[in-house]
């Protein structure tokens, strides 16, 4: 075991090393040995041995982690190995252990693993570990103490973000009754200790943090409510929450006032607590509310404006924000108070920090995060402008004229001297906006807003002539990116011909040498033209049509400018300039082609922004699909132009490209004339190389792409002996619960194109598998993929046809499987054209197949009909497993895997199965005619054995569809 060690010790040193391919190489091992037993515990033993670096240490870590993740309990989805009964059983033994004696690295990496373990084994399957932890919670020792904390707070978070449930409610209580009190013991502890160690600093520091972790766990304890266990305790509780509020002690201060203090996140963890509780339980906090309003009053008053007491901040103005929303609003009620909250509290926090300044510049990525509305709930200003809105939700009229004061004066106070006083005009725009926005979506903006603001009137004075920019794109960027963030907001309420006078100044934002900036410009403008009304388009390509050219040019100009060459907000601009100009890109297609086949081939070398490329390769497909439609020397033009990029990415294996380059491949033969040129037929064998279909994020669009060659060249692949490898995908994707569904995808290609006599020698062997399948590892997943291939085969080949090939698998399996299968399983099929396959499918086989319409098989034949008018009706019950409502998984597999990622713009929607047949209820009623003039009084064995809705339905089918009712 201890060579063992030592070589996973080694194979871990080299995916910390600078080079690159040394580190591909030993994940690729690690991947490996992560699909053998024993692996977890062996890895476990390196993140234990102390001889070993840190470095390795918290490699191994940060492995077992994963490791744990994605085998601890798979899923009926995944093709990982999940671990054994006795490896689980080996890490439940030693995790906790570890976790107590582990540095802080490593520590936090197996405390992350532990929460995912719990959150499958606690309590039912892992009843020891509770005991264990309030066994060692009687301690004494704060470093032992600390340690226990540290994994009761991993352990508990499991009921943070849950329903309530009877089975998590009698985990819950079995997990109060193990701590509640336990805990109690362990904060007296810890506040003697505080008392006894009031000067010494390590120790001190330590008591602080284990009480913040006491504060955690209560915070998960209650996250689902009171319970009567902590309510009869409840007075201890909220004895020590005003004490930690209330301590004050200047050793615990910290120099750098970027750093949080022990003392400052543990009084953030009390705001949390009494926060969480004035949600859940306002009827049992009210008689502690009006002290721990005072007692974070006071904080907020004290705290000052360093990044340090960022969580401070925002945890207290968000338990004032909670109490101006509850029935105890009244506590703001005095205009004195109102008056002071602005002051005091409000106005501060949303002024702008040195740290957002210095992120504008240095760090422009993490200023958008920070200042994107739905991003920024981490910031003071977030916290604060909640609060604004709450308190206008109750006190309007009163809030609005306060802060439109606050507005005017910090505004005159930006004229005084507008360039020195540039923050007082920041803080007045987004006071602005927090007061005048009630509700918004991400489509439209700002959807509703305070009728007492003058929103108009504001923007008219102080946004648009920031958007003009008179003084220079580059004149107070800060100014600039709020003017554009405004309109962003307001793209409902800005009139249209307001909006269009602005998008010559917005064109030439995008010329800003600040990131910020031309981001902001890119998105606004993006923003515009996706903007609706009533579900019409504000804009159209005549409005955009006099700054076309000289937006894309501005556009892709923002590539040069540094920092910018891979920016995803013009990159997402550009894809909507194209969608949005459809054909009428054409004169400039060339260009457009150019720049971005040249970006492509810059990005294949070194991908670093998924996002960025994923909506260049989206540019890429709107090009394509509007410039090549009906357009074959444009489809040649852009072939040359791309390929060599497309070279690069699969001859260096770019994976995180492979799916993007093979929708694109897709979308290129999808526009061409059959055959396809010869070109193409040289990238097709690759296509089927086992290789590339074992990293699981290609297969959706590798099953697309050889769907799309077959419709175009099934003739030579038959001719060039491909078929074989492309049954053999088939076979392969078969065998995986995960990506059974693109199984089926190939193989409707296969029997949609290629002859029946190149099929002939494989049939057998074909619908062995696909039966063996649904005998061995059945899910409702793949019974709906079954109905609906069968059914296409079915209505393209004859029943009679499908079931002599089924037949010689074994007697009368055609008929089982229509009674096992199709009977009580076609209302799983939901989707309209997998459907409309089933239902016609299953009208010729009650219709056409002769073995059907014998005697003897009238009570299989009935329930049938009845089966399939309630799916025409829409009136089925559906009964199908959970899997039925779950999204396909992607699941990692060896070394990188890019997540497939769909092409909006490289999908083609799916035709409608079957044109000449609009409409399966008619087509039904139609052939139960024909049956009925072919074979008279045949029906008259049935009619008495259906439901008496399934006549009245077939009557209703046979009037629409102009034929005399049968049944």
């Amino acid at each position: 075991m201890f060579a063992q060690v030592q070589q996973l010790s080694e194979v871990l040193r080299q995916t910390v090393l600078p080079e690159q391919m040394a580190r591909k190489n030993a994940e690729e091992e690690l991947e490996r040995l992560g699909s053998q037993v024993g692996y977890g515990v062996l890895v476990l033993q390196v993140v234990a041995s102390e001889e070993l670096s840190l470095e390795i240490r918290v490699a191994a870590a940060i492995n077992f982690k994963n490791h744990i993740k994605f085998h601890w309990s798979p899923g009926e989805k995944s093709d990982k190995r999940p671990l054994t009964n006795d490896e689980k059983d080996q890490i439940k033994n030693h995790i906790v252990d570890l976790m107590l004696k582990s540095p802080n690295l490593v520590r936090a990496q197996i405390s992350e693993a532990l929460t995912i373990v719990s959150g499958h084994d606690f309590p039912d399957k892992w009843p020891g570990l509770l005991p264990q932890l309030s066994q060692k919670l009687l301690e004494t020792d704060i470093r032992t103490l600390s340690g226990v904390l540290i994994t009761g707070n991993s352990v508990m978070k499991r009921f943070r973000n849950q329903a309530m449930t009877d089975a998590i409610s009698n985990e819950l209580i079995k997990a109060q009754d193990a701590f509640v009190k336990p805990l109690l013991q362990v904060m007296d502890v810890l506040f003697r200790g505080v008392d006894t160690h009031a000067h010494n600093l390590e120790n001190l520091k330590l008591c602080m943090e284990s009480i913040r972790l006491c504060c955690r766990i209560f915070y998960s304890l209650n996250a689902l409510g009171l319970t009567e266990l902590v309510e009869d305790n409840l007075e201890q509780w909220m004895t020590y929450f005003l004490k930690a509020l209330e301590y004050e002690n200047q050793i615990l201060a910290e120099r750098d006032p970027e750093k949080e203090s022990s003392l400052d996140a543990l009084k953030a963890a009390v705001c949390e607590n009494i926060n969480l509780f004035i949600a859940l339980n306002e009827e049992e906090f009210e008689g502690y509310l009006e002290k721990f309003v005072m007692s974070v009053w006071k904080q907020l008053v004290k705290v000052s404006s360093n990044s340090g007491q960022g969580n401070l901040a925002m945890s207290a103005i968000q338990f004032l924000t909670s109490v101006a929303k509850s029935t105890h609003n009244t506590l703001f009620a005095q205009e004195n108070t109102l008056q002071q909250i602005c002051e005091k509290v409000i106005v501060p926090n949303l002024k702008l920090s040195e740290e957002d300044e210095e992120l504008f510049e240095t760090n422009p990525m993490d200023y958008i995060q920070r200042d994107t509305e739905g991003n920024d709930s981490g910031t003071r200003r977030r916290a604060a402008a909640d609060l604004v809105k709450a308190l206008a939700e109750t006190f309007n009229t009163e809030v609005t004229n306060l802060f439109t004061g606050y507005v005017a004066t910090l505004l005159n106070e930006h004229l005084a001297n507008p360039s020195a006083n540039w923050r007082a005009k920041d803080c007045a725009v987004y006071m602005s906006v927090a007061l005048t926005v009630k509700g918004r979506t991400i489509a439209q903006g700002a959807t509703t807003i305070n009728q007492n603001v003058q929103l108009l009137p504001f923007f008219t004075n102080h946004i648009f002539p920031e958007i003009q920019a008179a003084d220079g794109v580059n004149h107070l960027p800060i100014l600039k990116a709020d003017a554009l963030k405004f309109v962003h907001t307001f793209r409902l309420q800005v009139p249209k011909a307001v909006q269009l006078t602005m998008f010559p100044s917005m064109i030439a934002l995008l010329g800003s040498e600040h990131f910020v900036v031309h981001s902001y410009a890119a998105s606004t403008i993006e923003r515009l033209l996706a903007l609706k009304e009533n579900r019409v388009p504000r804009f159209t390509p005549d409005d955009l049509a006099p700054f076309l050219q000289s937006l894309l040019e501005k556009l892709f100009a923002t590539f040069s400018i540094p920092e910018s060459s891979e920016n995803q907000y013009a990159m997402q601009c550009i894809m909507r300039v194209i969608q949005f100009v459809g054909d009428r890109i054409r004169p400039v297609t060339s260009v457009c082609l150019q720049a971005l086949a040249q970006k492509l081939l810059e990005v294949c070398k070194n991908p670093m922004q998924p996002v960025f490329s994923h909506y260049l390769f989206e540019s890429v497909a709107a090009l394509i699909r509007y410039a090549c439609t009906d357009n074959p020397q444009m489809v040649d033009q852009v072939q040359d132009t791309l390929f060599p990029a497309f070279d690069i990415v699969l001859q260096q294996d770019v994976q995180e490209f492979h799916p993007y380059v093979f929708q694109i491949f897709t979308q290129l033969i999808e526009l061409r004339p059959k055959p396809l040129p010869g070109v193409y037929m040289q990238i097709f064998p690759p296509m089927l190389n086992p290789v590339i279909w074992e990293r699981h994020g290609n297969v959706p669009a590798l099953a697309r792409l050889i769907q799309a060659y077959l419709g175009k060249s099934a003739a030579q692949i038959v001719e060039g002996n491909h078929l074989e490898a492309v049954l053999g995908v088939f076979q392969r994707l078969l065998s995986s619960k995960a990506l059974d569904q693109h199984s089926f995808q190939v193989l409707e290609g296969v029997y949609a194109n290629c002859e029946a006599s190149a099929l002939e020698r494989y049939e057998k062997d074909i619908w062995t598998l696909l039966c063996q399948r649904m005998q061995t590892s059945s899910t409702s997943k793949y019974i709906r993929g079954m109905l609906a291939f069968m059914g296409g085969c079915i209505c393209q080949r004859g029943p009679t046809y499908i079931a002599e090939v089924l037949d010689r698998i074994q007697p009368d399996v055609f008929m089982m499987l229509l009674d096992k299968i199709w009977l009580p399983h076609l209302s799983w099929v939901e989707e309209k054209n997998k459907q409309k396959l089933c239902a016609v499918g299953l009208t010729k086989v009650l219709c056409e197949y002769p073995p059907m319409i014998a005697e003897g098989r009238e009570a299989l034949w009935t329930k049938l009909m009845d089966a399939l008018v309630r799916v025409l009706e829409g009136n089925a019950e559906i009964e199908a497993p959970s899997d039925l409502m779950n999204d396909d998984g992607i699941i990692e597999t060896t070394g990188y895997t890019a997540a497939f990622s769909r092409l909006v713009n490289a999908t083609i929607p799916e035709p409608e199965p079957l044109p000449e047949i609009p409409n399966a209820r008619d087509y039904l009623a139609k052939s139960l005619f024909e049956l009925a003039s072919r074979q008279p009084g045949r029906l008259a064995n049935v009619q008495t054995r259906l439901e008496p809705e399934t006549k009245a339905k077939l009557k209703q089918f046979s009037v629409v569809a102009k034929v005399t009712c049968v049944i």
